[in-house]
């Protein structure tokens, strides 16, 4: 019988692989270890074959393009707010917005040819980029009225703008200063300071009385400038971007790592991380050096987007979090932050689930802030639980009493593009301005599908083909949307 002191050596033995031999698993000998010897490795990746511990033949190279793509597929997860940030202000210098004195202000509202992530189509939006890298501290002067934000280069919140920011709604001077800004500042603006040399600037205005003209006319004072040139600042312009054709998205093919590369290159290094800057050194993204994969690269990068995007989507439309434990309609997961961030972590696929679909970050879009701001919910799938399928009918009974204070919208967009569904008409929207037909009981019947039923006022035009989702918003939620003691029903098939 072996001694305390022999067994404790053989364990160490074993434990350093000196002792221990291979053991049978259904008739195979199997290393313990789990190391590979002579045999084959049969994985959902393929099979890979192995001598004496050494890779054969052509296993050593299609696991290490294994590798490759693994990491170009998360890179294209943990980096897809990055990409989605900076393939909208391509777009809109594509339509002609290359300065941050001009600003593309939809005049007559956003319909369906302007390709943004669910975008409304109730409120004007205005939107501009400032460059702070060529421009320095830029003022930005926002006018009274208006709801929005200020957000960095990676799509990271800076500044709400608004009656829940600084200016209370009250419009003011804003003063954004370039990352490591040590230089004095002047008194009498809200001071922004930007970790990123690229800045969004986007605002909404109302509608009133049905019509956008004095959202319009306000948003047109909007000024944009550089500190240095406050005396005499440039001349702004004002492009409509309403009915005109302006792609803002991102895509799921290699374009992606070229904008990745965009911005890791316009930016400070710090933007990233250390682990994300060594998963981009990898696939070829470095801060400083040009981006140009070979063709086995190149392929490999394609591969990987369109895998990226592929688990993206199946993260967004398979996953969620149910607002109502009884129903279909999701929102945002309860305690978490505009951060989507736990304990310091980034929340990957919650933030994914959102921002695949959707564009804007602000601390006023996902608090509770009673009376004020707005609330969105949005569903994929009907009562049965079936993708919502714009061949089918359907019906969507909403109770009365609607817990918006200011206005509530139902828009529908396409579940491939995410921004509003091409169906032929204007705005595929049914809202407090379209004055739906309401029942005696005050309650409203919304009706969605490729034929119009009888109520065609009250109708959302859907496409064969395609599949779409609704977003329904409520502007000014009320404390009944908070506490749930107003319910959103599911959507029901039609015969």
């Amino acid at each position: 019988m072996p001694t305390r002191k022999s067994s404790v050596l053989l364990a160490a033995a074993s434990l350093a692989g000196g002792v221990a031999d291979s053991t049978s698993v259904g008739g195979q000998q199997v290393e313990p270890h789990g190391w590979l010897g002579t045999e084959t490795l049969k994985s959902r990746s393929g099979n890979f074959e192995f001598k004496n511990g050494y890779p054969e033949g052509d296993t050593a190279q299609r696991l290490l393009d294994l590798q490759t793509l693994n990491r170009a597929t998360e890179v294209y997860l943990t980096q897809l707010m990055p990409v989605s940030e900076v393939a909208l202000r391509e777009g809109l210098r594509a339509f002609g917005a290359t300065k941050p004195a001009q600003v593309v202000v939809w005049e007559k509202l956003m319909g369906p040819q302007t390709v943004l992530l669910t975008a409304n189509t109730e409120t004007v939006y205005g939107i501009s980029h400032l460059a702070l890298g060529a421009d320095g501290p830029t003022v930005v002067e926002a006018p009274a009225h208006m709801l929005g934000f200020l957000q960095d280069g990676l799509q990271r919140y800076l500044a709400d703008i608004g009656p829940l920011g600084p200016d209370e709604g009250k419009g003011g001077k804003f003063l954004v200063l370039p990352p490591g800004f040590k230089g004095a500042v002047p008194k009498g603006y809200f001071v922004v300071r930007s970790p990123t040399y690229s800045v969004t600037f986007a605002v909404r205005g109302f509608q009133a009385e049905g019509k956008t003209d004095q959202a319009v006319s306000l948003m047109k004072q909007i000024k944009v400038y550089p500190l240095a040139a406050a005396k005499t600042p440039p001349e702004m312009e004002f492009l409509n971007g309403s009915g005109k054709d302006i792609d803002t998205l991102f895509p799921d093919n290699f374009r992606f790592f070229e904008l990745l590369s965009v911005i890791v290159n316009e930016e400070p290094l710090e933007s990233f991380g250390p682990l994300e800057r060594s998963m981009m050194q990898s696939i070829g993204i470095e801060k400083g050096k040009p981006f140009k994969p070979d063709d086995r690269m190149k392929a490999l990068l394609s591969e990987a987007a369109r895998l990226g995007g592929a688990m993206a989507r199946a993260n967004t439309y398979a996953t969620g979090s149910p607002y109502y434990p009884d129903r279909k309609w999701q929102g945002i997961p309860d305690g978490m932050t505009y951060t989507f961030s736990r304990d310091g972590a980034p929340q990957i696929d919650a933030r994914n689930n959102v921002y695949y679909m959707a564009a804007g970050n602000s601390p006023a879009m996902m608090e509770k802030n009673v009376g004020q701001g707005s609330q969105y919910l949005w569903t994929y799938r009907d009562a049965d639980g079936r993708f919502l399928d714009g061949a089918k009918s359907y019906q969507l009974h909403v109770l009365p009493r609607i817990p918006a204070g200011n206005f509530w919208s139902v828009v529908v967009y396409d579940s491939l593009s995410r921004s509003e569904l091409q169906n032929g008409e204007p705005l595929p929207s049914v809202s407090s301005y379209t004055r739906p037909e309401v029942n005696p009981d005050g309650s409203i019947d919304i009706y969605f599908g490729p034929s119009a039923p009888t109520k065609a006022k009250n109708w959302i035009k859907t496409v064969a083909g395609k599949g779409w989702f609704p977003i329904f918003r409520f502007y000014g939620p009320s404390q009944a949307y908070f506490d749930k003691t107003w319910k959103l029903e599911d959507i029901v098939a039609t015969p």
